[in-house]
């Protein structure tokens, strides 16, 4: 959590808040951007009775202003059920196009605990261009996240291949993320399944990351559970055989057991050619 949060000198000659905001307004407002309970991704936990603690207001009058925010003002959301804040415009002031934030971001999403806010979140972190905001007075409003309002848009130009076909581009930061969601096995098996769906079919996709997401992962099971498991090697897998690769070679160097040896041809005949030098 950061120790400090940046306040533009802007927010006091933006009309709205000049205008419209009361000075009790501007005061919560600026608790519920700046206190230590704020996060990466704009909605956090936080009781009436912390912020009536840390502000001096009393909890009727907390409830009174947040509603005003809401309502009037359309800068926050507050869940009473599960207690949590939404700041409707935090993503375009503190998510940056860091390929660094994408993975701690989108575990504090997927902690969000109101369906709804969470929702709201994953939207623009996967680059929706319209996005609807759940407040609870009145219909909800859809309105347009411009490209640079999102940190998804700057990592097109640095995607990376995978798969057999080539067909599955990925960001270094997709891909992390994937497997820490989903585990690196399952993605693997997961990308195998949309490199080989795609050369059969010939379909296009804007983003493999968004296909995997939605109906990959949850196809690919269904697959393994009919057809049975088909091996793919993880990280891990390659590491252990290289290993088990080198105390072969120190072994037959050593004059322990000669190159003829079964196990030493299995190892070298499981090598890739990409993996040779």
């Amino acid at each position: 959590m950061a120790i400090f949060r940046n306040i533009q000198m802007s927010f006091w000659t933006d009309p709205k808040i000049a205008d419209d905001f009361t000075p009790e307004d501007r005061y919560l407002y600026l608790y519920l951007i700046t206190n230590p309970h704020t996060n990466l991704c704009g909605c956090y936990e936080i009781s009436l009775k912390q912020i009536s603690d840390e502000t001096g207001y009393t909890k009727d009058r907390i409830e009174k202003l947040l509603e005003r925010l809401e309502r009037d003002h359309r800068t926050i959301v507050f869940s009473p059920e599960t207690r949590e804040v939404l700041l409707v415009n935090w993503h375009k002031y503190n998510w940056t196009t860091s390929e660094k934030l994408r993975v701690p971001l989108y575990k504090e999403i997927k902690s969000v605990k109101n369906v709804d806010f969470k929702a709201f979140l994953e939207n623009i972190y996967n680059g929706i261009d319209t996005v609807s905001i759940p407040y609870r007075y009145g219909s909800d409003t859809t309105v347009s996240v411009s490209v640079s309002d999102n940190i998804s848009n700057s990592v097109n130009k640095k995607k990376k291949v995978y798969g057999v076909y080539k067909h599955i581009r990925l960001t270094e930061t997709e891909y992390e993320t994937l497997i820490s969601e989903y585990g690196e096995y399952e993605t693997l098996y997961a990308i195998r399944y949309l490199d080989e769906y795609i050369e059969m079919k010939g379909i296009k996709y804007k983003s493999h990351y968004l296909a995997m997401r939605k109906w990959v992962y949850e196809a690919a099971e269904k697959e393994r559970k009919k057809h049975g498991d088909r091996r793919v090697e993880t990280k891990q897998d390659e590491e252990q055989r290289n290993a088990e690769l080198d105390e072969h070679i120190r072994r037959v160097e050593a004059g322990e057991y000669d190159a003829e040896d079964e196990e030493l041809h299995r190892l070298f005949d499981s090598i890739k050619v990409s993996d040779m030098p």
